[in-house]
């Protein structure tokens, strides 16, 4: 007999293996999937030549030592070291290869929703949320920056960050004998908490505005302390002031390095002296209406107002948060039937609701830190978004877990838990499938308005004079009179000086000079003989370049 229950349990330990092996596999082949979708959806976005704060974060790259680089004490208004170790390994890596920067962006981004696809899967139970969610997210208008330009990775970078916060915090809330073990050296245990610390130390020196995620903390202590009799008031007392010493150090690590412990605000302002109340809500519920795939800004910082977008798009985005509407009365159901319940049934809405609490003020509080300054700008939403797909698949598991406990369940129709528990499923992937294609379709077309956005049209012009010269000449480029005629773009001498640094494996440029003049008769008449000059024309209507150097030169040169 026992022999027989040895052969069987094996073959179940044998078949349970296998099937983990079919799942890790199956995870693998979607995430490959994210990956090719993160490309097709980012197809005909192209960086060739850097522009603005690109542009002035390579020119650093190029002139300073490694440690000024990554640590510049007294030098910036920004303190983001963890931030610029990466830019510095990244742009060592790329090289002259400036088109690469777009490949790693998507590929950056990526990793982002995989943690998403993981992350919903875990919450929801089922692996369809888990991979639309990471579809959405990659989809979305919100990543405009983040692929389209090099800095975009301090923002991928940022959002991962923020979310593995919010992955750990909801690990630390979830788990039963966290908090209540000791370590050896009589310690109270809080792995999944302190690593949440960890990765907010190192969070604040990417992007300093999401310091603002320290209420978190608070709030997973207080449901985590609140009942538990193991921890002594010392012992509650240590784990609350540890966010409190971290917060501390930041504070005191950012003011010896750039003399202020307040974040600086956008274009060269400071918070302190543009915060309005009224204008910071304003902000706020903007933002929320842009997570449903309103417009809710200026088109220069969305690319379509919601007053010019198309009326099939608007009735998408209705019926898009119709479906959500749905989706959140059905997790309202889900409490009210564990509020019917036994005491069993109302320890799991004790449950149900902390956690989605947790879910709400990480996403208010990225909304928060964003509305504090002079204007809103989609990718600052971007991490607020991913909160909120986390935050429709979390409803969607707690629905799905109700219904599969027969939670009060016999009262509708006389019908089983388990046909509810399928109906209920099958109801949620069917929501949420048609939420996809909506908010796809939305996206899609809100994608195809990002020429009008502030740096589209600059970053094309850059695009096209690097194919006019660096692409067409290589590096015989160097050395040469780069003659642009009219500067109607106001290029500034920086960008003379710097632009074409940036494809010299020397990052010198030696000799290679760029002028700005107003027609072609203001070119020395020697240079014009010499052909060592390049003659650049603007086309205005097309946010281009046009080379004319051989019409300039043609039997003139010696």
């Amino acid at each position: 007999m026992n022999k027989i229950v040895s052969d069987v349990t094996s073959k179940i330990k044998i078949n349970i293996k296998d099937c983990d092996k079919g799942s890790q596999a199956l995870d693998l082949i979607l995430i490959i999937a994210l990956l090719f979708f993160g490309f097709y959806v980012n197809r005909g976005i192209i960086i060739k030549g850097l522009y603005m704060d690109d542009l002035y974060m390579w020119s650093c790259y190029g002139e300073q030592s490694f440690f000024e680089y990554v640590f510049p004490i007294g030098t910036s208004t920004r303190f983001r070291p963890a931030y610029w170790l990466l830019a510095y390994l990244e742009m060592g890596l790329i090289g002259t290869h400036i088109e690469l920067f777009v490949p790693v962006n998507i590929i950056a981004n990526t990793i982002v929703a995989i943690l998403i696809y993981f992350f919903a899967k875990r919450l929801s139970g089922l692996r369809f949320f888990g991979l639309t969610a990471g579809i959405l997210y990659l989809s979305s208008r919100f990543s405009y920056y983040q692929i389209g330009q090099a800095l975009g990775l301090m923002e991928t970078e940022a959002t991962f960050m923020a979310l593995l916060i919010l992955y750990l915090l909801f690990l630390s809330l979830e788990g039963q004998e966290e908090m209540r073990a000791r370590s050896k050296k009589g310690r109270v245990k809080a792995g999944h908490f302190r690593a949440a610390l960890l990765v907010y130390f190192l969070l604040a020196f990417v992007h300093e505005r999401y310091i603002s995620l320290l209420p978190l903390f608070f709030l997973v202590l207080i449901f985590k302390t609140a009942k538990n009799g193991d921890l002594s008031f010392r012992e509650k007392r240590d784990l609350f002031l540890e966010p409190v010493l971290v917060f501390f150090v930041i504070f005191i690590i950012r003011k010896l390095a750039i003399g202020t412990a307040i974040p600086a605000g956008t274009g060269g302002t400071e918070v302190t002296d543009t915060f309005n109340v009224a204008e910071a809500l304003s902000f706020a519920v903007s933002q929320v209406f842009y997570i449903f795939g309103v417009n809710a800004g200026p088109e220069h910082l969305n690319g379509v107002t919601w007053a010019d977008t198309p009326v099939n798009i608007k009735v998408f985005v209705k019926l898009g948060a119709l479906i959500l509407s749905i989706i959140v009365f059905e997790y309202l159901l889900s409490l009210f039937l564990r509020f019917r319940g036994g005491k069993e049934d109302r320890e799991k809405l004790f449950e149900y609701v902390k956690n989605s609490l947790l879910f709400i003020l990480f996403i208010a509080m990225c909304i928060g830190c964003s509305s504090v300054t002079i204007r809103v700008e989609m990718r600052w939403i971007y991490v607020s978004y991913g909160g909120a797909l986390l935050l429709c698949a979390y409803m969607a598991g707690i629905i799905r877990e109700t219904f599969d406990s027969g939670a009060e369940t016999s009262v509708f129709f006389g019908f089983p838990a388990n046909i509810w528990k399928k109906a209920v499923s099958l109801l949620l992937c069917l929501l949420f499938f048609a939420y996809a294609m909506l908010t796809l379709s939305n996206d899609s077309f809100y994608r195809s308005c990002f020429p009008k956005l502030y740096f589209w049209p600059d970053q094309l012009r850059m695009n096209s004079l690097t194919e006019q010269t660096y692409e067409k000449y290589g590096e015989d480029i160097f050395g040469r009179d780069i003659y642009i005629l009219e500067n109607s773009y106001g290029m500034s001498d920086f960008y003379g000086d710097t632009f074409f640094k940036t494809f010299d494996p020397e990052r010198k440029a030696e000799g290679t000079e760029v002028h700005f003049v107003d027609s072609t008769e203001d070119i020395p008449e020697e240079k014009i003989r010499s052909g060592n000059i390049l003659v650049i024309k603007e086309i205005p209507e097309e946010n281009a370049y046009l080379d004319i150097t051989e019409e300039v030169t043609d039997g003139k040169s010696e």
